[in-house]
């Protein structure tokens, strides 16, 4: 889900109908009011971030996802009251939603948008979409393919159908625009529900992507708009669903901005239900689905946290290293990158005899910054850990000075306490938030307070001793505009 704002015409009119659709799954949402998902059916994504900007953190709990009782999904966006947003994002188990070769696949729900508009729904940005099963592997976007089936931003009435593929920035697919619908009236999308569906059609030359809104065409993307190589391994393979509702980030700011002070807290997605199914066909496309990687060989006792890890093991080797405290981890992934150069993500070897998951990069030259990061899945949940920084064959690097454009730090102001400060240097930020993490431990997403007397954002956060490292950056509003600092290390003396 990145902003979608480009605009491709649609040629034909066609209109869904119902005829020998062949039901592959459904999601009525039917239960108790205030129960959480069948995670049977579905994952809940854990944290912040996610590429787009967007300042929420998302949460499990029912406060943000929760069935009503009344046969919707209802995902809710919430402010405490330290001006910190929650709310939710969950996918599905299955990957392998695929248009059969020779045929055609159709994901539809229905849908009310959050009902909320005007400076109340600043930042709102709920979306209905899908992603490339090879994802969950290789993290690979956009060359793994994603298609918004439904976005909205600012409780502008509207709906966007975007496809995303190709390479970033830029590449066949305009990234990270992608090739988008643009902006479409959605009357009374807000107030009622209304069915929004995308159908892959392999059965057609050259292959299609067609977006409706309660049945009616009103976008279609060709195969032919984009080379075969990046049409193939965006399209033809099998996807995973997603409902969330992010705050912020650079879709929303494209339109105004948010969330700000005005924007109201607790409207919510809601989905009355979720369908797949498929017509005609003999199989599956030619991009293998993705596979889950193989379980660890010896089993912890349950717990949480980790320890993580990036060490020379050879003149020119650093070993990743991943080790849950006390629980077992379905799978680990490494996401990193050397000197700059193209992000590698590979599943990670569990080594029985170190009771962790290993990788070794090659290639390493003295000096070299390692950037890396991990994906991994601990009761059937997948979470995302921030970003660590490791120079080979050097000291440790000290803190970035600033560009001119603002001066941050952190100093310690007690045994277990550090301060962390951001300074505009001549402009107002409109909003400063922090995030960071402690010994390798979760991230935290704060947002700071401003400090008249001294000009500039602050926030002072506890727990952290003597020895303990910290890796932190900022996103900050300058011009009505969200940008994200780089990653910053300080360690508490």
């Amino acid at each position: 889900m990145v902003a979608a704002i480009g605009v491709v015409s649609s040629p034909g009119v066609h209109k869904a109908h119902a005829a020998a659709w062949t039901p592959v799954w459904s999601d009525n949402f039917d239960g108790a009011a205030g129960t959480g998902l069948n995670t049977s059916n579905w994952l809940y994504d854990i944290g912040t971030g996610w590429g787009t900007g967007e300042i929420e953190t998302m949460s499990s709990s029912t406060a943000n996802v929760q069935l009503d009782g009344s046969g919707h999904l209802k995902i809710t966006a919430i402010r405490d009251a330290n001006g910190n947003w929650t709310s939710g994002r969950v996918e599905t188990q299955r990957a392998d939603f695929a248009a059969p070769v020779g045929g055609q696949l159709q994901v539809s729900a229905t849908i009310q948008q959050p009902n909320v508009s005007g400076a109340a729904a600043a930042g709102y940005w709920p979306a209905f979409w899908m992603l490339g099963a090879q994802f969950r592997v290789d993290h690979n976007w956009p060359n793994d393919g994603e298609v918004d089936i439904m976005e909205d931003i600012n409780g502008l009435s509207s709906v966007f159908g975007t496809l995303h593929c190709g390479v970033s920035p830029g590449g066949p697919c305009n990234e990270t625009t992608g090739i988008g619908s643009g902006q479409r009236p959605c009357s009374g999308c807000q107030t009622s529900f209304h069915t929004y569906s995308v159908i892959i059609d392999r059965s057609v030359s050259p292959e299609q992507i067609r977006w409706y809104l309660d049945g009616a065409n009103y976008f279609t993307v060709n195969a032919n708009q984009v080379d075969a190589t990046t049409w193939a391994h965006a399209v033809d393979h099998g996807f995973f669903i997603i409902f969330d509702l992010a705050m912020g980030g650079g879709f929303p700011n494209a339109f105004g901005g948010g969330p700000t002070a005005a924007t109201q807290s607790g409207a919510s997605l809601l989905v009355d239900n979720v369908q797949v199914s498929t017509m005609g066909g003999s199989g599956g496309g030619p991009t293998p689905t993705a596979t889950t990687p193989p379980p660890p060989t010896a089993t912890p006792p349950t717990g949480s946290g980790f320890t993580q890890s990036a060490s020379s093991v050879g003149p020119n080797q650093v070993q990743l290293s991943f080790q849950p405290n006390g629980w077992t981890a379905g799978y680990v992934i490494a996401h990193y990158t050397v000197a700059g150069g193209t992000q590698q993500n590979v599943t990670m070897t569990y080594n029985s005899s170190t009771s962790r998951w290993e990788y070794t990069i090659g290639g390493v030259s003295p000096n070299n910054v390692i950037n890396y990061s991990f994906t991994y899945q601990q009761g059937g949940l997948q979470y995302d850990t921030g970003t660590y920084s490791y120079t080979f064959g050097a000291a440790p690097t000290p803190t970035p000075v600033p560009n001119g454009g603002f001066a941050q730090g952190v100093s310690s102001t007690g045994s277990s306490q550090a301060q962390f400060t951001f300074q505009p240097s001549g402009w107002t930020a409109g909003y400063v938030i922090v995030h960071y993490t402690v010994a390798g431990g979760n991230q935290q997403n704060v947002t700071m307070t401003y400090n008249s007397g001294a000009s500039r954002w602050e926030y002072t956060a506890g727990g952290i001793n003597s020895g303990n490292a910290v890796s932190y950056s900022f996103t900050y509003q300058k011009g009505g505009l969200q940008y994200d600092t780089g990653w910053y290390s300080w360690t508490h003396p």
